[in-house]
Parts: structure tokens; sequence; C-alpha cells
């Protein structure tokens, strides 16, 4: 006996199949896509982490705090090649200052870590912050992306960052957020 259509049921079964292969597909996607930018994000936090120790080291690092007129002091960065300027919030700093950072960031090859302003940006397009003196890396300085979601902490409740119980489990120690940062 031959047979020339197929069943409904077998059609249905193909579709579904289908659809659970397409859905595992869009899953893995994304999350190779997060992980790309969450690893290009800690690579822009290391570039900018060796940039500030080198100011750092060489007294250069001027306070975020006393530039916003709050404790928390956290800025943007912006870095701008063409006039060989930085500016760390609304202080521009010198040539000199600039060198040493450029080159300690390996500014040459600093493609697509800034956005078309010219501020610091991490793997979402999203400005990141910095604070010096730094309040959870002692005697150094702190480094923030908002992460994926675009928001501080678990729900945009905790920027300026003022607590990293509120960042971390208490009982392990891993974040709890999707924020990136040097402090994390």
């Amino acid at each position: 006996m031959k047979r020339d259509n197929f069943t409904l049921i077998e059609i249905l079964g193909v579709v579904a199949l289908i659809i659970i292969l397409l859905v595992i597909a869009v899953g893995a996607y994304t999350y190779a896509m997060d992980s790309s930018k969450e690893k290009s994000t800690k690579a822009t936090i290391a570039r900018l982490d060796n940039g500030f120790k080198v100011l750092q080291d060489k007294g250069l690092l001027v306070r975020t705090t006393a530039m916003t007129g709050n404790k928390e002091g956290f800025v943007t960065v912006k870095f701008d090649a063409e006039n060989r300027k930085i500016v760390i919030g609304n202080t521009e700093l010198t040539a000199e200052t600039f060198k040493l950072f450029a080159k300690a960031i390996d500014a040459d090859s600093a493609d697509g870590i800034t956005d078309d302003a010219g501020y610091f940006c991490d793997g979402w397009d999203q400005q990141m912050y910095f604070r010096f003196p730094g309040k959870f890396n002692r005697g150094g300085f702190d480094i923030i992306s908002p992460g994926s979601d675009g928001a501080f902490g678990e729900e945009n409740s905790e920027f300026p960052v003022i607590d990293i119980a509120k960042y971390k489990d208490s009982t392990d120690g891993e974040a709890i957020c999707d924020d990136v940062a040097n402090f994390l």
C-alpha cells in the first residue's frame, strides 16, 4: 500500500520539532551575545583600570568626590583622541596626563570602547562610571557598568553604589545582579 500524503499529526510533529530547535538556537545566540558583551566590558574595565593605575602612581588622578559635590563621586570619563584630551567628570587633564593614559590603555587599538561623544562605554553601548578614591577598592578606584539590563543593582535602586551587600550574595560572594565592575 502506497501513501502519498502526510497526516496532520506528522505535519504538526515536524512543525513542533522546528519550533523547539529555533527556540534552542535563539537562546544559545542570546547567551553567546551577552557573554561576548560582558567579556568586552571586562576588557574595557581592565584597560581603564590600567590607565587609572598609571595616573594614580604618578599622583595625577583627580578626586571625583570633590568635583561632584557629593560623597559618592561617580563620574563619566571622556577620551578625545583627535584633540588629545581626557576629561574626568568636569575636569580636563593635561596633555602629559593624556599621553600617559593613552599609552596605558593602548589607545591606538581602542576603537569601539567609546561612544560617538568619546565617553567610555560597555559592551551594551552604555556609559561606564568611575570614582576616585574608590569606596570598594580601598586605596584605588571603582569602575562600573550597568550591565545588560541598563540598570544599576537589581532594579536600578543602587546608583550611586553605596552598599556592596546589595551587589553580592552574602553566602558565596557572587554578584547578584548583571552589573560589571572592578569590585564585583
